[in-house]
């Protein structure tokens, strides 16, 4: 047994700068730091899925903010850790403030939720998942992933290495697409996979399987 560390849909929440581990709304980045992601296949306007942070809650480690292109959903390569249809951008997070987006391309999802971490100790995510689902009688699409531990592969591994010393990456977070199915990210069905270098911690990446 092992401690899954599952987080777990907070429809309640509104788009606010003082929460860390949250989806859709505007990204949370220190002021002129930002510069919006384009996408390297069509170089539009990527939309913003969600942020977290890269590791430890006590504020030492950045925020990562995921980006996905979705101008022409399934033809950018989104799902490719390095096909530049997806970036994750690691920010400090010292003096956070919400940034617009450009006005062109999809860039804002129609949604904001957050995420709290509810620990459930099982074999492996996908078993902590019907042990949450037993103890609370919730719907499993409240369950939007988890963090920390092992990720559960949907299909092979497929670890990515990093950009600048070319070791493989540490696992951060495993995301489901979210609680609705009509405002859903895009991940094919799937799952994504968010990975940080273990040395570089600015330096992250993501995709998805389904």
């Amino acid at each position: 047994m092992t401690v899954i560390s599952l987080l777990i849909n907070d429809s309640a929440y509104e788009d606010h700068v003082d929460k860390l581990i949250r989806f859709g709304g505007r990204p949370a980045a220190p002021s002129g730091i930002l510069e919006w992601p384009t996408c390297a296949s069509c170089q539009g306007n990527m939309q913003f899925l969600g942020q977290l942070p890269a590791g430890a809650q006590d504020g030492a480690e950045p925020l990562l903010l995921l980006f996905m292109c979705q101008n022409d959903p399934g033809s950018c390569n989104e799902w490719d850790a390095d096909g530049g249809g997806n970036v994750v951008i690691a920010v400090d997070r010292e003096s956070l403030g919400l940034i617009d987006p450009p006005n062109d391309g999809e860039t804002l999802r129609p949604v904001c939720y957050g995420a709290s971490i509810v620990n459930v100790e099982s074999e492996n995510y996908y078993d902590a998942q019907q042990v949450w689902v037993g103890s609370t009688g919730e719907s499993a699409r409240q369950i939007l992933g988890h963090i920390d531990g092992q990720p559960d592969w949907l299909q092979g591994e497929e670890v990515p290495s990093c950009d600048q010393c070319g070791e493989p990456m540490s696992f951060v977070a495993q995301l489901e697409e979210g609680p609705d199915c009509k405002t859903a990210m895009n991940f094919g069905g799937g799952c994504a996979y968010v990975y940080r270098c273990r040395y570089d911690r600015r330096q992250a990446k993501m995709l998805w399987q389904c």
